[in-house]
């Protein structure tokens, strides 16, 4: 479009051009030199006036005459002549100026006409360029408007990002002061942390010094304290609220405000509990007093009386004997290193152990000692009374995160166990004693039910695939079990819960009961909706004994001055009374040879020539049971280990047990 545009106009800039021309070529003939520009005019003028002045007058015609040479003329001849150029004069200048006339009216005419032309060029051009000029002009608009569209999003996606850089600033400072606050609020809760621990074992020192005050005094003296033990039971449960509170994580300056003031407040209460009871001491000791000079002035009366009247002798009494103690039963705890045995037939061993009768036992029977039985009721009903008391922390959700962290304190302890050095030792048992000793009393229970059943299955885990690794996990049950008696009672709880023979304690299969429900009775577990295999229930139950038969002959902390909690004795009795429930396949003579390899060496040690008898009942009576229903492998291992006991005379340490003050 534009281009046809500058065409047009270039066209008719030549049309002007061929039009000036062709006036040029008209006027021509009657122009002589220059027509056009501004002095022209002046310059013809100037001429005209010029030859008026001189007389000259230039003649134009359409022949030239050739000049010849005169001679003077006469004066007659000058006036003829004079006459003539004046005609010829006249004449020529009316043409000259008609021709003048018409040439100037021609030259107005065209300068009119070619200014007129140029001006109408000028226009159409302006109008041509103006045309020509608005699409660029528009379209340096639309780019104008394109680049500051453009420099606006520019601008805004600029101020977006300065903003969103501002918002993120203030995100990461405010991030920075939040981790600030939460790192300053641990830091308290920390230190009111460990405030509280100092506080609660403040509290637990005060409160066992008056729970062994108020037991040392009789029952008269406690009458008078009950607004004591009131008062007691009321700071112990405002404690306990204390350290609820504490664990839904308020923790702070007022909690330990509140915990102080309680220990105070059990300081006040014991120095009452002893004044009034050196009140009630001063108190009886003056009715003693009093009571003793009644007395003595009652024996003065009777003295004076007897005075009196004669004194008959005495009656005598009949001597009779004392009456003999009955004796009791073993404990559990007492050592029996030479049990008396009654008497023997010849085919079996003398003093052998009280719990073997004089010929096998029938293999449907399924008692142990009274004794055993005794102990294995105690030990359960202190399992189920835990369990029951914890219930309630185990079935509160606000709980959930403390039930977690403590999963999370006692396991990785207890896997992290191993006989590396006794510094490594030293700090697992460090760790998991601190942890469970600073807990609330409910928490503490909770802790030392999970600790036990942790213990337990490292013997179902690692022990089984590993035996040595059985006694630095069995030293630290045994360092544990001295400071925290009741974590060796529910240890074995959970070991007879999972391995009922270590009671041992046998339930024959009834009548009506399925395979299944009798599997679940001796132990073994549901994978994927079945049993498991015999091959991974033997192996788990392995070694659980192992770990029981570590517990009975490792030692535990070198500083620990307290006697060893269940001895080799638990190993003897274990033994005797197998021999009287009837075995069960497989698992009775795996249990038989895990332990003897454990416990052997020590009981050979200790009880000599009635192990050996021991060992030979084994051989000759109860490879009888076994080979009723046991004919597999762990009967014929037990058997080759008997004969390799008896042929040696010995029987060699376990590899992988501690020397004895290895920590």
């Amino acid at each position: 479009m534009l281009a046809q545009k500058v065409e047009e106009a270039l066209n008719d800039i030549n049309k002007l051009h061929i039009t000036v021309l062709e006036h040029a070529a008209e006027i021509s003939p009657f122009v002589n030199g220059r027509s056009l520009g501004m002095d022209v005019e002046n310059k013809e003028n100037s001429a005209k006036k010029q030859s008026a002045r001189n007389g000259n007058v230039s003649v134009t015609s359409n022949t030239r005459k050739t000049p010849t040479k005169q001679s003077p003329p006469s004066k007659s001849t000058h006036s003829k002549v004079a006459t003539l150029e004046f005609n010829s004069l006249q004449n020529l200048d009316i043409n000259a100026v008609n021709s003048s006339i018409l040439l100037r009216e021609a030259e107005e005419s065209r300068k009119r006409s070619i200014r007129q032309q140029v001006l109408d060029m000028h226009e159409k051009h302006l109008t041509i360029m103006q045309e020509c000029l608005r699409p660029i002009e528009e379209q340096c608009k639309e780019e104008k408007r394109k680049w500051l569209e453009k420099k606006r999003q520019s601008d805004t996606q600029i101020m977006l990002k300065a903003e969103q850089q501002s918002e993120l600033d203030i995100k990461e400072h405010q991030r920075q002061l939040e981790a600030l606050r939460l790192q300053t609020q641990r830091q308290l809760q920390v230190i009111s942390f460990q405030g509280i621990a100092q506080y609660q074992s403040k509290f637990r020192t005060k409160y066992e010094a008056i729970v062994n005050l108020l037991m040392s005094i009789d029952k008269a003296a406690m009458m008078s304290c009950n607004d004591y033990n009131n008062k007691l039971k009321e700071l112990i449960q405002m404690f306990e609220q204390l350290i609820n509170k504490i664990k839904g994580g308020t923790c702070g300056g007022e909690e330990l405000k509140t915990a102080d003031n309680l220990c105070k407040s059990l300081a006040a209460l014991e120095i009452g509990i002893v004044e009034a009871l050196k009140q009630e001491k001063e108190k009886q000791e003056s009715i003693a007093k009093e009571q003793q000079k009644a007395q003595s002035v009652q024996a003065a009366s009777e003295i004076a009386q007897e005075s009196q009247i004669p004194q008959q002798p005495p009656l005598q009494q009949e001597q009779q004997p004392p009456q003999p103690k009955p004796q009791n039963e073993t404990s559990h705890a007492e050592p029996t290193p030479v049990p008396q045995q009654p008497p023997m037939k010849e085919n079996v061993p003398e003093n052998r152990p009280t719990d073997i009768t004089d010929k096998p036992p029938n293999v449907t029977s399924q008692h142990v000692s009274p004794e055993r039985l005794e102990f294995y009721t105690k030990i359960n009903t202190f399992y189920l009374e835990k369990v029951e008391r914890v219930k309630a922390l185990q079935s509160d959700e606000s709980m959930k995160k403390y039930r977690f962290d403590c999963q999370k304190s006692i396991n990785i302890p207890v896997n992290a166990i191993s006989a590396v050095s006794p510094q490594h030792i030293q700090d697992k048992f460090d760790k998991l004693y601190s942890f469970v000793t600073s807990q609330p009393p409910l928490g503490r229970d909770y802790c030392i039910l999970l600790m036990a059943k942790k213990f337990v299955g490292q013997g179902e885990t690692t022990i089984s695939s590993n035996p040595q690794a059985a006694f630095p996990v069995a030293s630290v049950i045994v360092s544990l079990w001295k400071c925290i008696p009741e974590f060796g009672q529910l240890f074995l709880a959970y070991c007879f819960k999972e391995c009922p023979f270590l009671v041992p304690y046998f339930i024959p299969q009834k009548k009506d009961q399925s395979p299944e429900e009798y599997s679940k009775v001796l132990g073994f577990r549901t994978v994927d909706g079945q049993p498991e295999k015999q091959e991974m229930y033997l192996k788990r139950q392995a070694g659980i004994a192992r770990l029981y038969a570590a517990v009975m002959v490792t030692n535990g902390r070198q500083q620990d001055c307290s006697p060893h909690p269940y001895g080799l004795e638990n190993a003897w009795r274990w033994l005797a009374n197998m021999m009287n429930i009837a075995p069960l396949p497989f698992l009775s003579a795996t249990l038989i040879m895990e332990i003897l390899q454990i416990v052997g060496s020590d009981m050979w040690s200790s009880y000599g020539k009635q192990f050996v008898k021991l060992l030979v009942y084994i051989q000759q009576h109860y490879f009888a049971k076994l080979s009723e229903g046991d004919m597999g492998g762990p009967k014929a291992r037990l058997e080759l280990l008997l004969n390799t006991f008896l042929r040696d005379g010995q029987i060699q340490k376990p590899a992988g047990m501690l020397p004895v003050g290895f920590w």
